[in-house]
């Protein structure tokens, strides 16, 4: 696994990405130009790669702004975590297809987790689109389960999609592998390094039977009672 420490190479890594944002805007945008102007009427097709392409790259260039950001000081609040979870369910429970539960198995109303509400709402889009995604078939489900383990916080995030094959199990951790056509590959980094920033982990594993767990562990350093 993998985790972005070297001060130095970020801020140069940064610069460069900014570097290469530029001259993609400007083609976009001198694309956008020519389309109003109709002088692009006989390359329709050609002009639609073209625009996908340079998606696909800025896509990237985000995902990777944020993969070399992990390290920047984190200001904490206290986040209750089902309400968190519940926010996303409803975002992402536009699908017939798919049924929506959570589980709570303590008194998760008075826990509060102390971590960046942004930081965590990306982590908790990306598992849940990544679940969405990973269900192909007509009947899914999505089932959050949070509990506390050894004195930690923990959300299991079990879904009955496709998994992950054996012979890329171990890549889905590595930064730019995606099987995905239109993938960054970073996601997962970007959770990772996430998650250890505040001293938790990031897990995803195969059910016994069918689909993926993602496992987010928050250690007992991290969270709060709603009395304390």
């Amino acid at each position: 696994m993998y985790f972005y420490n070297d001060d130095l190479t970020k801020d140069i890594t940064v610069a460069l990405v900014h570097e290469v944002k530029n001259p993609i805007s400007l083609i976009k945008a001198n694309i956008e130009l020519l389309e109003l102007e109709n002088v692009l009427d006989n390359h329709k097709k050609n002009v639609t790669m073209i625009k996908n392409e340079l998606n696909k790259i800025s896509e990237i260039i985000s995902d990777f702004m944020l993969f070399c950001n992990q390290n920047y000081e984190i200001k904490l609040t206290q986040i209750n975590i089902l309400d968190l979870a519940r926010d996303y369910i409803e975002k992402f429970n536009i699908y017939n297809h798919i049924t929506f539960s959570i589980n709570c198995f303590e008194n998760i109303n008075d826990i509060f987790i102390l971590a960046e509400y942004s930081k965590l709402a990306m982590i908790f889009s990306n598992i849940y689109k990544n679940c969405v995604e990973a269900i192909k078939h007509t009947t899914g489900f999505i089932q959050t389960n949070i509990y506390i383990k050894d004195n930690n916080v923990v959300v299991d995030i079990i879904d009955n999609g496709s998994g992950i094959d054996d012979d890329i199990y171990q890549k889905v951790y590595e930064p730019f592998f995606t099987s995905k056509a239109n993938g960054s590959g970073l996601g997962i980094p970007i959770c990772i390094n996430t998650m250890k920033s505040l001293n938790g982990s990031f897990e995803i594993f195969n059910n016994k039977d069918l689909g993926c767990t993602t496992r987010l562990i928050f250690e007992n350093s991290k969270y709060i009672s709603k009395q304390a």
